[in-house]
């Protein structure tokens, strides 16, 4: 039975391909990065990314975007905003279903229809692999074929989707500050983080059930307290 996460076959495009000599596969932890670029914070959807330009930056600081075709593309805004707007629409769209699917495997409830078509279409990225030179031999690299923004999300998308599909989606987690929701891997040994951070969202979470139990211990010890002119 086909998973459906996985990418389909697509056909190839017909604009000039670029060798990538670095692996195709991005980091779990650059997925998860960018996925935290957009999260509900206090029921408020945060952006990280205020632009186009903001986005193929972070793209390019991970090596998901080479420089000419950022800088093909930052030209391409200036000429047509509506172009990078279009771009900011579509990485914003694919990032939040990619989210989704995430909040949904830990939740443990069924994914959104929506969500999965989004990063189905994110996994049909135009690429094919090849073989580039290598100080000991070969190593495998791949060339990009069609949109370079799409390939960039298509690399996320493809993280993603082996995490929940083949790797341990049992460790993903969401921080349970309600001021953070940054989604994380729990590496710990025990498997129960609950926090993406304990110097900072945990050390948080402590302090604040320490003022409520001396709340509640003051509230209690005045409304319990002996009269003694009784």
């Amino acid at each position: 039975m086909n998973n459906p996460l996985l990418p389909a076959d697509t056909p190839a495009d017909t604009q000039p391909a670029v060798v990538d000599r670095h692996g195709h596969i991005a980091p779990i932890e650059d997925c998860l990065e960018f996925l935290n670029t957009g999260r509900p914070v206090r029921r408020r959807h945060t952006h990280e990314f205020g632009g186009p330009t903001d986005a193929l930056d972070w793209f390019s600081a991970r090596n998901l975007l080479h420089d000419d075709a950022r800088r093909r593309l930052l030209a391409r805004y200036v000429a047509d905003p509506a172009a990078g707007a279009a771009d900011l629409e579509i990485i914003r769209r694919t990032r939040d279903a990619m989210r989704g699917l995430l909040e949904a495997t830990v939740q443990g409830r069924p994914v959104s229809p929506t969500d999965l078509r989004a990063v189905n279409r994110a996994l049909r990225t135009h690429y094919v692999y090849v073989l580039v030179p290598a100080p000991d031999g070969v190593s495998l690299g791949h060339q990009h074929l069609g949109d370079p923004i799409g390939g960039a999300l298509g690399r996320l998308a493809e993280t993603l989707a082996r995490e929940l599909s083949q790797g341990t989606p049992e460790r993903l987690r969401i921080c349970e500050s309600p001021d953070c929701t940054a989604a994380f891997l729990d590496t710990s040994r025990t498997g129960r983080r609950r926090w993406c951070d304990m110097a900072t969202c945990g050390n948080r979470a402590k302090a604040a059930r320490h003022r409520e139990r001396r709340r509640q211990l003051a509230a209690t010890g005045s409304s319990g307290a002996v009269d003694p002119t009784a």
